[in-house]
């Protein structure tokens, strides 16, 4: 079961503060924060977690690297127009 540690905490590096697990496991569009194991290898086993409960097609967009800023923006200005 997923959500079996949804109420634990941690801290977040990349949002300064403590969030709690259900976080990390779907910031990603549904999928976990590719940070998710330097924020929760002390609390869980998270390798063991993602092994479990996604896919290998899932692990690698998991661990993607990040796109570039400006793809990023370019990205957020087409949905922006495609809503209206």
């Amino acid at each position: 079961m997923k959500e079996q540690f949804d109420s634990k905490t941690s801290y977040c590096r990349s949002l300064g503060h403590h969030v709690p697990f259900r976080y990390c496991r779907t910031v990603n569009n549904g999928l976990p924060c590719r940070k998710i194991r330097d924020c929760w290898y002390e609390k869980i086993d998270i390798d063991g977690f993602i092994a479990q409960f996604y896919t290998e097609s899932e692990h690698k967009q998991i661990f993607a690297p990040p796109a570039e800023k400006i793809s990023s923006l370019i990205d957020l200005i087409r949905k922006a127009r495609d809503n209206k």
